[in-house]
């Protein structure tokens, strides 16, 4: 079955010291999310999986912002995940290579408004990875999605975050029937 790395999120404005949108900073950092996702993301190049780097992004004027979702309006009253500015830049220390594909998404789920089903499904890909933050928000509503369209799921655990960990263990206990929950040691090895 070929798989495919998903890392969502991992940008400024959510897990970056100054972002404006960043509940779950001080998870990231004790989590060291960066640097375990930047070694898996090496050992999935070099068996040839590809890697998917997912972030939310809107334009300046935030005409495709979903136009009632309470948490994207937020984002537009304070000005962030604007894709033009250095909030939606990758955070430093992520290892992003030119061959990886970078797919926006206009909403939580790592398939809202763009062609990440597509693209999978056109390379017959059918077991996705999912990494990235927030485990609470993003992770699930990307694991729900991929179940429900007939993916298999396995979701990284130590490669994800929430604001606090109870949450982030919380949102990994709740997937359990929908995805495969381990740890990127367990999937490397």
């Amino acid at each position: 079955m070929s798989s495919a790395l998903i890392v969502i999120d991992l940008i400024e404005e959510i897990v970056g010291k100054h972002g404006k949108s960043n509940a779950s900073y001080p998870q990231v950092q004790q989590r060291d999310i960066v640097a375990r996702t930047n070694q898996t993301v090496a050992y999935a190049r070099n068996k040839q999986i590809p890697v998917i780097w997912v972030k939310v992004g809107f334009a300046d004027d935030y005409h495709d912002i979903p136009c009632y979702s309470p948490l994207f309006n937020l984002a537009k009253q304070n000005g962030a995940l604007r894709l033009s500015e250095a909030g939606c830049h990758w955070v430093a220390g992520l290892d992003v290579q030119p061959a990886d594909e970078v797919i926006i998404k206009k909403g939580v789920s790592a398939f809202a408004g763009n062609n990440l089903y597509d693209w999978l499904t056109g390379r017959g890909y059918q077991h996705l990875l999912l990494a990235g933050v927030s485990s609470a928000m993003t992770i699930q509503s990307t694991t729900r999605q991929a179940h429900d369209l007939g993916f298999r799921v396995t979701v990284l655990e130590d490669l994800c975050a929430a604001p606090t960990l109870e949450l982030h263990q919380q949102s990994m206990s709740v997937l359990a029937s929908l995805a495969e929950i381990s740890n990127s040691e367990n999937w490397q090895a």
